[in-house]
C-alpha cells in the first residue's frame, strides 16, 4: 500500500480523498468502504463525486456513518490497495460551563475550585493562592477537555481533532 491516513472532518463538511499520484497500470480501480461492496454502505446518492482523471474521491455533506475505512483498490497484473483512509466523522465541538467556587479561609486567605462541564465530561482543579493544577481528560474519539489557569486567565477548553478551516 502506498497511502495510509487517518482524516477527521465535522459533519456536514466535505473531504476529498486522493489516490497515490501517479497510480500505476490497472484494469479496475475501485473505492471500497469497509472492506465490503454491499449495500450497508452509507446513502451516498448525490453526496460523491468521483474525479475521471486523478481517481479522487469527493464526499460531500458527511454524515457520521460516513465514518471508517475507506481503500481504493487497482486490479491488473496484480491486486493492491492503492491508498487507505480511516475517516472519522464528528460532530462540532459545544462550548464547555467554567464554574468557579470560592472557598473562604481563615487569615484572609481563600481556596477556588474550578470546574470545566461538557455534555457527560467534567473536570476539576482547586487554587490555593497562586497554584493552580492543570487537567485534562480525553474522550472517546479523541475529544479533549482541558482546564488550566495562565496570570489572571482560566481557560476552559474542548477540542477535537478535526483541523480548523480558515
Amino acid at each position: 500500500m502506498d497511502v495510509s491516513s487517518d482524516v477527521f472532518r465535522l459533519a456536514g463538511d466535505s473531504v476529498q480523498l486522493d489516490t497515490q499520484d501517479p497510480v500505476q497500470k490497472f484494469e479496475d480501480l475501485i473505492w471500497v468502504f469497509n472492506r465490503t461492496n454491499n449495500n450497508k454502505a452509507p446513502g451516498y446518492e448525490g453526496r460523491v463525486e468521483f474525479n475521471e482523471e486523478t481517481y479522487s474521491l469527493t464526499l460531500k455533506n458527511l454524515q457520521k456513518t460516513d465514518s471508517g475505512l475507506y481503500e481504493v483498490r487497482a486490479s491488473g497484473d496484480e491486486d493492491r490497495v492503492v491508498a487507505e483512509y480511516r475517516l472519522s466523522v464528528l460532530d462540532p465541538v459545544d462550548t464547555p460551563v467554567l464554574t468557579p467556587v470560592l472557598h473562604q479561609q481563615s487569615r484572609g486567605t481563600c481556596r477556588i475550585t474550578l470546574t470545566c462541564r461538557v455534555h457527560d465530561y467534567c473536570i476539576s482543579s482547586s487554587c490555593y493562592e497562586e497554584t493552580c493544577e492543570e487537567k485534562e481528560v480525553t474522550s472517546p474519539g479523541d475529544v479533549i477537555l482541558s482546564l488550566s489557569v495562565s496570570g489572571s486567565s482560566i481557560i476552559c477548553n474542548r477540542s477535537n481533532p478535526v483541523p480548523e478551516t480558515l
